[in-house]
């Protein structure tokens, strides 16, 4: 066995688009995701929609298939009502472990897209909006996982320091690497927030050349700067021009080991890391 599948063995990657999909033509249904993680020896998978609760689906996929972990949960867009505080419970009540704050419907991210409107969990005064309070309540009371999703670098700081002070303790820092390219997020911001405790999620879908093309060796460097333990390495994959996520989790392996990180440091990143994040 290669040191590569050595490390992908027990991996859990947080971050996985699946087919059916209302706007995007996907690589593959949840099914055969999860049987190919499960065969490349991972721990699992979290499945992730923009547009509809997943946990169904990953409670069905779990029971077809053996010895491979599928998560789901709930993206907080438009589609299930926005910041939904009664979406967020039937996901919690079901055993959804995850909440992403909007993405698509995010105001910060329409308007890298040059559009308007959008979802904002901001008033005018720079505070949270109440319905905020009310979902973080829902999810530390059920130790879900919270998720900044497409928000800005400002309401990210403002989420993170209000579920830091209210105990929530499994926060993750959607895609920051990627939100440099969309709302300007940069290293330092994410060095606090991880000095807030969040994790810093990284997704391999940024180095790819359909994407943004950032260089493996500057993501490497990034995390680097951060700190590995703070760090958790996602591929954002299921798109039907990118790798299957299972195959693309072990190229970002090897290609983080080609860009300087030692093995430990990967193991954190795609192991370690994430399962802590999880509760697997």
């Amino acid at each position: 066995m290669s040191n590569v599948d050595r490390i992908l063995e027990g991996a859990l990657d947080i971050h996985v688009h699946f087919g059916p999909d209302p706007k995007v033509e996907r690589r593959a249904g949840a099914v055969e995701i999860a049987l190919q993680a499960r065969d490349l020896g991972m721990q699992g998978v979290v499945l992730k929609s923009h547009e509809y609760p997943t946990h169904p689906v990953a409670a069905t996929t779990s029971d077809l298939i053996d010895d491979v972990t599928v998560l789901g949960g709930i993206a907080l867009d438009e589609e299930v009502g926005g910041l939904n505080v009664s979406a967020v419970k039937a996901t919690a009540n079901m055993g959804g472990r995850i909440v992403w704050m909007p993405t698509y419907s995010a105001k910060a991210d329409r308007e890298t897209k040059g559009l308007d409107g959008g979802i904002t969990l901001l008033d005018s005064s720079g505070s949270l909006v109440p319905e905020v309070h009310s979902i973080l309540e829902v999810i530390k009371s059920h130790d879900m996982v919270l998720a900044t999703g497409h928000i800005s670098t400002a309401e990210s700081k403002a989420l993170v320091s209000e579920a830091r002070n209210m105990g929530i303790e499994r926060v993750v820092v959607t895609h920051g690497t990627t939100m440099s390219f969309w709302t300007g997020m940069t290293v330092e911001d994410m060095k606090e927030l991880a000095g807030m405790g969040a994790y810093i999620e990284h997704c391999l879908h940024v180095v790819m050349p359909t994407t943004h093309r950032l260089d493996p060796k500057d993501l490497a460097k990034t995390i680097k700067e951060i700190g590995p333990e703070k760090c958790i390495l996602s591929t954002d994959f299921g798109q039907d021009f990118h790798p299957m996520p299972g195959e693309g989790m072990r190229m970002g392996i090897a290609t983080m080991l080609r860009s300087g990180l030692e093995e430990v440091e990967v193991g954190m990143l795609v192991k370690d890391n994430p399962s802590r994040l999880m509760g697997t």
